[in-house]
């Protein structure tokens, strides 16, 4: 028992001191505004901590500090909130990045068929480099006068108004020569990947992966004619499936770009980490920069889904059991109504805390995650593949960063603004919690949410002094200041965080 107490001294004071403040404001507040409070930072902590488990997972296994997370959760946002409102963006662009894909499948597979080298090492070089620079040429090429604009432009709200689909999409006898285009950059593309890396992992001779590549081409192709019906079927289908295919989207979308910056960008660097941090800053610039010239720098509201945006009598639910049935917009908390849709967030980043904990705990490829994390020399050394778990690692990182955007977007609005604040709010958690740890990522998030619920509390309240006939008011530069002062807390007491352990 000593020997705990020990150990974790600093959790056990920092919970002693929650305690003491949950204490404090039932003190100072009706029982009514403090579960309030405790909701809002549970809110909070829960979209936090899908910033910072993603954050945790990459840094512990990986050691790489992705500035790019916040781009990653902000891409989630745009990309649900266009699955959820605007689903003609996603089947006009889609089929471009299927037939690219498509097209570096095959290329990859007739690379994986082509001798291992050439006689001199330069032309070697020189071929998958001018492979390279031709498959961006066509690239450009193919997408040369393709304009999103009109297709973003789906309400009365957006620049220059609404654009009707007929007018936005192209028409296929347009549409279709750049997919052919674009299989032909991919197919340069596949041909360039095919002759980097070492000999043994160049041979893709089978024909999965020229049939996956055929797959996606035909995919594509196909969604061209059914792009106005789909669109069609997407609007009139309830709010509520639309916001799950939203949540699938931002979960695919998500991984796919995270496995797409670790084997393309991360990969090379691991033992260079002044560059990582300069990388992905410059992805988060310029995933910042691709979203403004899709979606324009005006922001967005998505609306909230019916299974919590019901109103009218029988409204607030009188308790979360009746919820379930009358799916009202809010539920009475104490005399106060609180907004359901919070409480799907707190319990949308619960499940995915079991989730992810069962997956390291329980299965195999948690194992020789956490392996690595412990030693990835070991792991290596007994014939596993490190890279490909490198790969998954930051592809479920990413994805929980992105599901979290899709998330937030009801709740916070879709914006620009969205992807820096709360991944900074991400980081502060994850140093609070122990960097690598993800159990210390949840426990962080929670104390940074409730922190900043209680800061935005006192910001409208003010603190009452006993000596004192009005209340202090203060900045509500103060509420966002106050996790700061958490981390800084914490890392005098223990430097390594409350789940993180000494190196």
């Amino acid at each position: 028992m000593v020997a705990y107490l020990r150990r974790n001294t600093a959790l056990l004071v920092t919970l002693g001191i929650v305690l003491a403040i949950l204490l404090w404001m039932t003190n100072r507040y009706e029982p009514k505004v403090t579960a309030s409070i405790i909701l809002s930072g549970l809110t909070l902590g829960a979209l936090y901590f899908l910033v910072a488990s993603g954050l945790s997972l990459i840094f512990g296994l990986m050691d790489v500090l992705n500035f790019a997370h916040g781009m990653l959760f902000m891409m989630g946002a745009y990309l649900g909130f266009t699955a959820y409102a605007n689903p003609r963006l996603l089947l006009n662009t889609l089929p471009l990045v299927l037939a690219l894909l498509g097209g570096a499948q095959v290329g990859r597979w007739l690379g994986g068929m082509l001798p291992d080298k050439l006689k001199k090492p330069w032309l070697d070089t020189a071929l998958h480099l001018a492979l390279f620079v031709l498959s961006v040429a066509v690239i450009l090429f193919a997408v040369r006068g393709f304009n999103v604009q009109p297709l973003v432009a789906n309400s009365a709200t957006a620049a220059g108004g609404a654009i009707s689909t007929a007018d936005a999409q192209e028409a296929a006898s347009l549409y279709i020569p750049r997919l052919l285009w674009l299989t032909l950059a991919g197919v340069l593309l596949g041909l360039g990947l095919s002759r980097v890396g070492p000999v043994a992992t160049r041979r893709h001779t089978r024909w999965t992966g020229a049939l996956i590549g055929v797959g996606l081409v035909a995919v594509a192709i196909a969604i061209v004619p059914l792009r106005t019906p789909a669109e069609t079927f997407l609007l009139s289908v309830s709010s509520n499936i639309r916001f799950v295919l939203a949540l699938l989207v931002g979960l695919v979308a998500g991984g796919a770009l995270g496995a797409l910056m670790e084997s393309a960008l991360i990969r090379p660097l691991y033992s260079r980490p002044l560059y990582q941090i300069l990388l992905t800053l410059g992805v988060s610039f310029v995933g910042t920069e691709l979203i403004k010239t899709i979606w324009g720098t005006a922001g967005f509201y998505m609306d909230i889904p019916a299974f919590a945006a019901a109103s009218g009598e029988g409204c607030p639910s009188p308790n979360l059991w009746s919820w379930f049935s009358d799916h009202c917009a809010s539920i009475d908390v104490l005399g106060r109504p609180f907004p359901s849709y919070r409480i799907f967030i707190i319990g949308l980043g619960l499940v995915i805390f079991i989730a992810v904990a069962l997956l390291l705990q329980r299965s195999r490829i948690g194992i020789i995650i956490r392996a690595g994390v412990q030693d990835s020399e070991m792991v290596q050394a007994l014939g596993i593949n490190v890279r490909r778990v490198f790969t998954l690692v930051f592809a479920l990182g990413s994805a929980l960063a992105a599901v979290g955007g899709v998330a937030a977007a009801p709740f916070l609005g879709v914006n620009l603004g969205l992807g820096a604040e709360v991944q900074l709010q991400g980081f502060i958690a994850v140093v609070i919690g122990g960097m690598g740890s993800y159990i210390g990522a949840a426990v962080g998030a929670l104390l940074v949410g409730m922190a900043r619920a209680f800061g935005d509390q006192l910001v409208l309240s003010g603190i009452q002094l006993p000596w004192m006939d009005e209340a202090i008011r203060m900045s509500p530069s103060i509420a966002r200041a106050s996790t700061v002062l958490i981390m800084a807390l914490v890392l005098l007491v223990r430097p390594a965080g409350l789940f993180g352990k000494k190196e």
